[in-house]
């Protein structure tokens, strides 16, 4: 029932997005330049569908969406939205890597005297962020709550600089390719319109843009998921680089032997929901560093 959902609704948004592109042509083409003491009889004609067409796309490309990540179905977890302040040894080792890290980064004051940590029921194991609190208290640093006894002193000293090696990676370019390729298009249709209007009219670049922006704007939409995944596994390549060739790989490893229930969760995605989801799962990031290794040595062998 939820993949007929998800085909249903994905259908409807589809189809609310052509009622839309071609009400934009049919205005584009009889003129109307968007003020509407100027629409007549038959300006009504393509601006009621329009309307009608984009209701139907907002409201269904949200059904859609939400199904999408719906599907397949989750294992049911029940967590409390709450979080737990850490005081033991593991608490003061985490905070202390962290303090060391981010001594060298060019943050808050109040971050880089974080002395607190909190364990998070709801934050997923890839994510660190931290509490503000005040402008003279130093903000509290979450952490998944997953990971909470389970890693190495070696492991968390692996996954926070991992983390903070994300918020400013070398190789810039390299990383950003993806979403610079996904933005292209776009970029040239801009371009192209702003030459028109300057050089032809802005009736001609009206005209340009209600035909072919649409499609490029579905198209960016369609590569923006896996692009987004293509530059996280990039940045893991390079973290590899600075971290260790088999460090990364190995915390990876010990992190997907928790079967912690968001890993799991992400193994699941087929079809659509695997293609438009914008991070990899913790497989895919095994794989790409498997690959990666295996491009510059191959006579090596990293086993999953």
């Amino acid at each position: 029932m939820a993949s007929l959902g998800l085909r249903f609704y994905t259908v409807a948004a589809l189809v609310g997005f052509g009622i839309v592109w071609s009400s934009g042509i049919y205005l584009a083409l009889i003129g109307f330049r968007g003020n509407p003491a100027d629409c007549s009889s038959s300006c009504l004609l393509g601006a009621v569908p329009e309307g009608l067409g984009w209701l139907l796309f907002l409201v269904s490309g949200y059904r859609a969406f939400a199904s999408l990540f719906a599907y397949p179905r989750r294992e049911k977890v029940k967590r409390a939205k709450s979080l737990e302040i850490g005081h033991g040894l593991e608490e003061e080792r985490i905070l202390g890597i962290t303090r060391e890290i981010l001594t060298h980064r060019r943050v808050a004051k109040r971050l880089r005297n974080v002395a607190t940590l909190a364990w998070s029921d709801t934050q997923r194991w890839d994510w660190l962020r931290f509490k503000w609190q005040s402008y003279r208290k130093p903000s509290i640093l979450l952490v998944s709550a997953g990971l909470r006894g389970r890693l190495e002193l070696e492991d968390w000293k692996t996954y926070l600089s991992w983390h903070y090696l994300q918020h400013k990676p070398r190789q810039t370019l390299y990383v950003a390719q993806p979403m610079l390729r996904a933005m292209l298009p776009l970029i040239l249709f801009i371009a192209v319109a702003a030459s028109l209007t300057i050089n032809i009219g802005q009736y001609a670049s009206i005209l340009f843009g209600s035909i072919f922006v649409p499609p490029a704007l579905l198209l960016f939409v369609y590569q923006f998921g896996p692009s987004m995944r293509k530059l996280f596994l990039r940045l893991d390549t390079v973290a590899a680089e600075s971290l260790g060739r088999m460090t990364l790989f190995s915390l990876f490893q010990k992190i997907d032997g928790l079967k912690l229930p968001e890993n799991e969760n992400a193994k699941k995605r087929v079809g659509w929901s695997a293609h438009l989801s914008p991070e990899p799962n913790i497989t895919e990031r095994m794989a790409n560093l498997q690959g990666a290794f295996q491009s510059r040595s191959p006579n090596s062998q990293v086993h999953l």
